[in-house]
């Protein structure tokens, strides 16, 4: 039998709407959109905006797009987006895993397809929002700095989208998209990487570690340095370290 890919019973949008109704008041019609590239934490970032405007924000975006609209991205260290690519597409090879005992490590003849994917995102799709938009209408940011802090982004967004989140909506995203209630409720279920769920947009597998640096982990030692030189011009443009 399938796994199940929704939810209905889970609580994603906080109940005292005393919280969000001025919030979607405000944007009523022009709600945000989230962008990212791939396995840059688009997902997570686009829930907890989602939760914000409760249930108003549209699709996420993966690619270059014009808008009228306010918009939210992320990106992350793209050594760890090109293996996270390879670790949920790695079915056919090692199998898709999403915890340290099974981890498989890669080789860079394994991993180069998805690094010149990613790469290509960040020249084709990140620099041209950033070159596109002002920062008025534009706001990026770094993955490694808001998923262990979700207030570090709720005072991203306040600032951005001139809106207060209270306490309370602060407190209720963190219990809601904190990665344990994550991998529990919504990741675990759905076992394999293909299956998603219809709400969220989280697959079976989609949390690894979720933190800094697990390309060191998951490619070979002898190959860190080449992925460096293959990504160095964007590492240095967007100030991760070599």
């Amino acid at each position: 039998m399938e796994p199940k890919t929704s939810r209905p019973d889970l609580i994603n949008f906080i109940k005292d709407k005393r919280h969000i109704e001025h919030i979607v008041d405000k944007y009523k019609d022009k709600y945000p959109e989230v962008y990212g590239i791939n396995r840059s934490g688009s997902t997570l970032l686009y829930n907890i905006v989602n939760t914000i405007f409760d249930g108003n924000v549209g699709v996420k975006r993966g690619a270059f797009f014009e808008t009228d609209q306010k918009i939210i991205g992320v990106y992350r260290d793209f050594r760890d987006s090109a293996i996270s690519q390879w670790r949920v597409n790695s079915w056919n090879q090692v199998g898709t895993f999403a915890c340290e005992k099974d981890a498989v490590v890669a080789s860079w003849d394994q991993v180069h397809t998805f690094a010149h994917e990613i790469r290509r995102q960040v020249r084709e799709d990140l620099r041209r929002l950033r070159e596109r938009y002002d920062d008025t209408q534009l706001l990026l940011v770094r993955y490694e700095l808001y998923n262990e802090d979700f207030d570090y982004l709720c005072d991203q967004l306040e600032i951005f989208l001139d809106i207060v989140i209270s306490q309370e909506l602060r407190g209720f995203i963190n219990q809601t998209w904190n990665k344990q209630r994550v991998r529990k409720e919504y990741t675990e279920p759905l076992k394999d990487f293909w299956y998603s769920n219809e709400e969220t947009y989280f697959h079976g597998g989609h949390i690894y570690k979720g933190s800094h640096g697990t390309w060191k982990e998951l490619l070979r030692p002898e190959d860190h340095h080449i992925i460096n030189e293959f990504m160095k011009e964007e590492l240095e443009e967007w100030e991760y370290q070599l």
